[in-house]
């Protein structure tokens, strides 16, 4: 499996001017893709080094390697119904611009035996990204005053001057550049076992998020080779019903707009309950062990749960083609009140500010993300 982007990623066509502003970003998510784009909307220019093998952090998408090319959202599900003015107002420029569509169709939760399906006034607003939610963030990079470096974990460390940030790449010690700002998008960047910013004497912010805890998830991904005969796209579960096991929430990945597939197959994501995520987790820290009990456990709960969620009706359910775990391990931030309190936090003697979805009274979710990375955006510019 590998992770993909829609983004575009383009070399250095930028002339330079003694006035250019250089900004850093770490981390492609969606705080640091909207602060990158709001920057660079004002003329700044701005490289985004992504550790990982594709963008998008919590809106990431997996794509198999194989000819196949099988899709999972396997983070972020959707965006629901804006809380706040801004956040609805860029939702409707990503809409227009054709990256972002309504995910229609019939939604239900399942709460022991009761199936309780979403019609009428309770039915909720569910947007996605298009073709994968991913296009997000990679709409949001794709500018001639941005760049992207994927498979970078970068290092960042002060000038002599104490003005302005050297980065380097973590693993080959390569020279990145140097730049005026730096903005921490990830807040592992500052993790213990990490050395993003061991060498930034940051410590105000490092110090901070490391009290910041998570509540984990499993995910697994699974495609089916025909379409099961269920009425549901998606099924949120309490968590409470032994027939649902660790089940939290399921979706038919493929009846998203833009997913849609010519060979019949299914794609299906499975997600825990946070609690039984937090129960099967305990004393388990190997990557690929947690993987595969996140396949098998949350594969079988599915499959047992099937004829609960057909009002129990049998049905033949079709071969699975391909299934794989996932350890979603900050899933959802509990930060203290200190972040809750403001949308990002700003370093200005440093030239340093961090940002990302722990800040803000919409911690965890993507309009939360995005309002902390364009706070972020704005408070370099108001001082430049």
């Amino acid at each position: 499996f590998l992770l993909t982007s829609a983004v575009v990623i383009v070399g250095s066509m930028l002339v330079q001017t003694t006035n250019s502003l250089r900004v850093a970003v770490l981390g492609s998510g969606v705080a640091g893709s909207s602060a990158a784009r709001a920057l660079a909307d004002r003329g700044v220019e701005v490289t985004v080094f992504e550790a990982g093998f594709g963008i998008g952090g919590r809106t990431s998408t997996r794509i198999t390697r194989d000819d196949s090319r099988h899709q999972f959202d396997h983070g972020a599900q959707y965006i629901g119904t804006p809380k706040t003015d801004t956040f609805r107002e860029c939702l409707e420029s990503w809409k227009s611009d054709g990256f972002v569509k309504e995910w229609s169709g019939t939604f239900a939760t399942a709460d022991g035996l009761k199936i309780n399906f979403e019609v009428g006034d309770d039915k909720k607003e569910r947007w996605v990204g298009v073709p994968r939610m991913n296009s997000i963030c990679g709409n949001l990079l794709h500018h001639k005053n941005i760049k992207v470096k994927t498979q970078t974990r970068a290092e960042a460390s002060q000038n002599e001057t104490g003005k302005g940030w050297h980065v380097r790449h973590g693993k080959t010690k390569e020279d990145l550049g140097t730049f005026d700002w730096l903005v921490a998008s990830d807040r592992n960047s500052g993790a213990h076992h990490r050395s993003d910013l061991s060498s930034a004497n940051v410590k105000e912010f490092t110090t901070g998020i490391r009290g910041i805890q998570s509540v984990k998830s499993l995910t697994a991904m699974v495609v089916f080779e025909k379409p099961l005969s269920l009425k549901m796209n998606g099924i949120q579960f309490t968590g409470k019903d032994a027939q649902y096991g660790s089940l939290g929430w399921v979706a038919r990945d493929t009846s998203k707009p833009g997913r849609e597939r010519k060979d019949g197959q299914e794609c299906w994501v499975l997600q825990s309950h946070p609690d039984a995520a937090k129960q099967l987790l305990k004393g388990k820290y190997k990557v690929n062990e947690i993987r595969e009990m996140a396949q098998e456990v949350l594969v079988s709960d599915f499959l047992k749960s099937i004829p609960h969620l057909n009002n129990g009706e049998d049905f033949e359910v079709p071969s699975i083609v391909s299934s794989v775990g996932h350890r979603w391990g900050a899933a959802f931030p509990i930060p203290p009140q200190e972040f809750l309190d403001k949308e990002c936090e700003l370093l200005a003697s440093k030239q340093f500010v961090a940002c990302g979805d722990y800040f803000g009274t919409l911690s965890g979710r993507i309009e939360g993300a995005y309002l902390s990375g364009r706070t972020a955006a704005d408070e370099i510019l108001q001082l430049n």
